[in-house]
Parts: structure tokens; sequence; C-alpha cells
């Protein structure tokens, strides 16, 4: 639970760029002082008294077989949900009592490189719960896309 001092410095430096991104995105993101960990990967210090957990993962898509264009990639559902739960099960080895709440931040694409993903119009959030995190976003890197599943 310590900080992240042995771990890939391209891993760490990803997900700080994650993490600002997100901090343009998200207009309620709380005024805080940001520390890098392990588990989760940034604590979030908005007071003495208030801390967050926020637990950042990839999403990667899969590609979708009928689409002419190879660079599009459809949204499954499923798959966020099934990383949800993947989460979930990981998580319960935090420290739950030093966070006042735990985020699950959902990274999808990235600036450069991949495919464009192809979300529905709206989105059933009922359908992706969480009893584990009182937050969960879905964020596309590429096209500065932010939702707001939890």
């Amino acid at each position: 639970m310590g900080r992240r001092d042995n771990l890939n410095p391209a891993h760490k430096k990803q997900e700080k760029l994650i993490l600002d991104r997100f901090r343009l995105l998200y207009s309620d993101f709380p005024k805080a002082r940001i520390k890098q960990y392990e588990s989760p990967d940034f604590q979030l210090i908005v007071n003495r008294r208030k801390k967050i957990g926020l637990e950042v993962v990839r999403y990667v898509s899969t590609i979708d077989q009928e689409s002419e264009i190879s660079s599009l990639q459809r949204f499954d559902p499923e798959q966020l949900m099934a990383l949800i739960h993947q989460k979930d099960e990981k998580s319960y080895g935090y420290q739950r009592m030093r966070y006042a709440e735990l985020w699950l931040l959902i990274a999808a694409g990235s600036i450069s490189s991949d495919a464009t993903v192809i979300y529905p119009e709206t989105f059933d959030v009922s359908a992706f719960q969480t009893d584990f995190y009182e937050r969960v976003f879905l964020m596309d890197m590429r096209q500065d896309l932010l939702f707001v599943l939890k």
C-alpha cells in the first residue's frame, strides 16, 4: 500500500497523464493534494479528514468487425462491466477505512494511436453498478469525452 517507487516509470507517467486529462474534463474534481500510490493509484487529499482513493484502469475495446474502417472500435458494455467487477474483486484488499470515498477511472483510447471508440448516444448507467466504488468514470482520451457511470 506504499508509494510506487519501483514501478515502471513509463507506466507511472501514463497514469499521471490520464489523471491530468481527467482533472481537465471533470468539472467537479476536488481541490486536493495528489499523491501517486500503488493501490489505489492515486490519493486525493482534500483535507486532514477527507481522502479519496482513485484507481485508474485502461479499457481496450474490441474491433468492430462490421465496420469497413479499421480504426473504429465498438463500445462493449459487457466488457466494461467485467472490468469493473475485476477491479472490485482486486480492490477489496484496500484499507477502505483510510478513504472517505473510492473512485474508479476507466481510461479508453489515447491521444494518438488508438482507434476511435463508437459509443451509444445514451448509457444505461444502472448496468455499471458497483458496491465498492462511490464513483465510476469512463474517459475517452482521444475524443475528450467523460461519462459518469456512477
